[in-house]
């Protein structure tokens, strides 16, 4: 499944460039040359999407046997969820069958091709591809356009019931999305969302879901609260059939005592690629284990304890080698250890180094590459609550916990409490405070001088409420996201109210963006959320961003203790879901269920953007029933030449993920980590120095790897 979805998100940028030749006048057939003997395009461009298509002739040969054609031209192939095929045939000008003919088509996960021609669509994608067929020297091409409508009764519903559920009903103020929010912006490869709804319960329920060539019903049957459960199959088609620029239309419509009420409706958009990495989180409830610990989640993989035994405090190095965290907890209040981890390839860990000092690693700002760490000042007072100083912030070595001398950070700064290295390790942001001082500040990093070089310390921000903390860069490096918040942590230690906002700060202007879509308001700033501005609003915390662009987006992963649809909220499913705070009694500090882990997109063109974010989404794979929070998205441990890879962003040293020849069981090809060839154009998320390495001549080249660009 994982890698089909690879292919996609690699093989979206050549359907585009096949509709803008379309519109340039690029021809259907080819030659052997691709010079062309009409006034309109590029001959030996990118295809096209429409039109008859024309013949392009060699300019060294002449007659009919010069010329390939494809037949039929551009067709539409309409399938029902079940695989379809189409034949196609190859011919020469003159109408004679062209023999060894070579077939592919660009999209394999739309559909696949045999040699004799026959496309079969797989029956639940929907798309456009190119469709090339080759023979010596001739090419010929066309386009396919796959329409999917697929029509589901999995509740069992009465043929009478359907059609009234189509045909609509009444309106209800009561009826409306709880869960997911309007606007919301997925990527692919997660787990699917369930749509919960409010309103009387429903005895069944219709669910339309459409965009360009792909259309889905569903009737699905009681739900006592209104809820509707996506198979990961469904989800999977919608989000491989839509475009980067075509929103999702959601129509739900229900049926219970009072009659049929509805449709509401909400659109979503689907980033054009599968989130990547892994998140690593603390909880200290967790269902699997008596005590805290760090948990471990992969796309659409149900979370999984990481290292027990009460380890956290942590933090992960952006390429997701090296993971930092305090061990164990003492009756004074520090951490009894503190140590360094390294992550695997193969999804384990070994202790790196361990400190007696338990405050030492704890928070700790890791280098990409995990070799350094700032550690996270502990002044006296300190307000990052379970740890109590002086212990001042110093550089070290992740190996051998030995520190760095470090001279121009220490004569500049003693407390750097959260810090964050940015992605492309030229920076470092942390909160400052002491002396009077308290605010986001950021300081330029040379890890390659000796000793390694600190400078330009300067302010980005400070707190419209009490604390700057907790920064995160974006993948470009010129911009952090931050907690606007009364404290560093998300409740006062004794079941009370903490409040926060995530913030944008562009480290060049200092101009500060609000990020309302992700905290739950409209661009006037009032509150969105569906409980209303005192249940919801003002609870999101401790922000970390994955650090690689995804489908045209960069992606934030944040704490919130906002309420989760009609299951993790006042009257939810799950007990306790009024409790936004949790309590801290006599049998120790019993965290709230509220607080959870939620994902927002950002724009990759932020810069001047009044509000570059989207609604938040729920990360579906953590534990439903614990206290969840602190996560950071970092990427998969890379690997070396010859590692099997779905993306560029998997491989070491600048290796490039390709197809090694051989395919799996599923007929896909199968990729790996090589080296590029001389003058080799890059794929996204493989290497780049400027974006003129990329393959698809509209990517953006940021912190060095080819990325898809925003939709348009």
């Amino acid at each position: 499944m994982a890698r089909l979805k690879h292919w996609t998100l690699l093989l979206t940028t050549s359907i585009a460039a096949a509709a803008l030749a379309a519109a340039c006048g690029s021809s259907g057939d080819g030659s052997a040359d691709g010079s062309s003997n009409t006034p309109t395009g590029d001959a030996g461009g990118p295809p096209g999407t429409g039109g008859a298509g024309g013949d392009l002739f060699g300019s060294t040969s002449s007659g009919a046997q010069s010329v390939l054609t494809i037949s039929p031209q551009d067709p539409v192939l309409e399938v029902e969820g079940t695989p379809e095929s189409l034949q196609f045939q190859a011919a020469f000008g003159d109408g004679s069958p062209a023999n060894n003919v070579a077939w592919e088509v660009s999209d394999i996960v739309l559909g696949t091709m045999d040699d004799t021609g026959t496309l079969t669509a797989k029956g639940l994608i929907a798309g456009v591809a190119t469709v090339t067929a080759r023979t010596g020297t001739l090419t010929a091409t066309t386009t396919v356009t796959v329409r999917v409508r697929i029509v589901d009764n999995a509740g069992g519903i009465s043929a009478d019931d359907q059609v009234d559920l189509q045909n609509g009903g009444s309106a209800d103020p009561d009826l409306r999305f709880l869960y997911p929010y309007d606007n919301t912006v997925f990527p692919r490869g997660l787990r699917a969302p369930d749509l919960q709804l409010g309103g009387a319960p429903a005895s069944a329920t219709y669910v339309r879901i459409t965009q360009p060539n792909f259309s889905y019903e569903g009737f699905f049957g009681p739900s006592s609260p209104t809820r509707v459960a996506l198979s990961q199959e469904m989800w999977r088609a919608v989000t491989l059939s839509a475009t980067a620029n075509d929103p999702v239309t959601v129509e739900v419509t229900t049926l219970s005592g009072a009659g049929i009420t509805g449709p509401v409706t909400e659109t979503w958009r689907v980033a054009q690629g599968d989130l990547k990495g892994v998140i690593y989180y603390n909880t200290y409830k967790s269902a699997q284990t008596s005590t805290g610990a760090v948990m471990r989640v992969r796309p659409n993989v149900n979370a999984e304890v990481f290292i027990g035994g009460c380890t956290v405090c942590h933090s992960v190095s952006a390429n997701g080698n090296v993971l930092a965290a305090g061990v164990n907890w003492g009756d004074a209040g520090n951490p009894l250890d503190s140590a360094t981890f390294n992550l695997l390839a193969d999804g384990t860990y070994t202790t790196r180094e361990l400190s007696s000092e338990g405050r030492k690693m704890s928070f700790g700002g890791l280098t990409p590459n995990g070799d350094m760490m700032l550690s996270s000042g502990v002044p006296a007072g300190s307000p990052v609550r379970g740890l109590a100083g002086p212990l001042p912030s110093r550089l070290y070595d992740t190996a051998s916990g030995n520190e760095i001398a470090a001279p121009s950070f220490t004569n500049a700064v003693q407390y750097a409490l959260t810090p964050a290295f940015s992605p492309n390790n030229a920076r470092v942001a942390f909160t400052q405070y002491e002396q009077g001082i308290n605010a986001l500040r950021m300081m330029d990093f040379n890890p390659a001088a000796a000793p390694p070089e600190f400078t330009n310390l300067q302010t980005l921000a400070t707190s419209a409420r009490a604390v700057a903390g907790w920064p995160s860069f974006l993948p470009d490096a010129a911009a952090v996201v931050f907690h606007d918040g009364d404290a560093f942590d998300t409740n006062n230690g004794n079941g009370g109210a903490r409040y926060a906002e995530l913030r944008l700060v562009d480290v060049v202007t200092k101009a500060v963006s609000g990020l309302n879509l992700l905290n739950g308001r409209d661009a006037a700033g009032a509150n969105t959320l569906p409980y209303g501005e005192g249940e919801e609003l003002n609870m999101n915390y401790e922000p970390t961003v994955l650090p690689v662009a995804v489908g045209g987006y960069y992606w934030v992963v944040f704490t919130s203790r906002r309420a989760y649809g009609n299951t993790i909220a006042p009257g939810g499913t799950v007990p306790g879901g009024s409790d936004k705070w949790g309590t801290n009694g006599p049998q120790g500090e019993v965290p709230s269920v509220r607080k959870k882990l939620w994902i927002a997109a950002i724009n990759i063109n932020y810069q001047n953007q009044p509000d570059p974010s989207h609604p938040a989404f729920y990360l579906g794979e953590q534990e439903l029933e614990a206290g969840n929070m602190r996560a950071f998205m970092a990427l998969d441990p890379c690997k070396d030449e010859g590692g099997t890879c779905e993306s560029g962003a998997e491989c070491c040293n600048g290796l490039f993920c390709r197809q090694t020849g051989d395919v799996n069981d599923n007929g896909e090809p199968i990729t790996a980590c090589v080296p590029p060839q001389t003058g080799e154009c890059a794929n996204i998320d493989e290497t780049c120095e400027t974006a003129a390495d990329c393959c698809d001549t509209t990517a953006l080249c940021i912190n060095n790897r080819c990325a898809v660009p925003p939709p348009q």
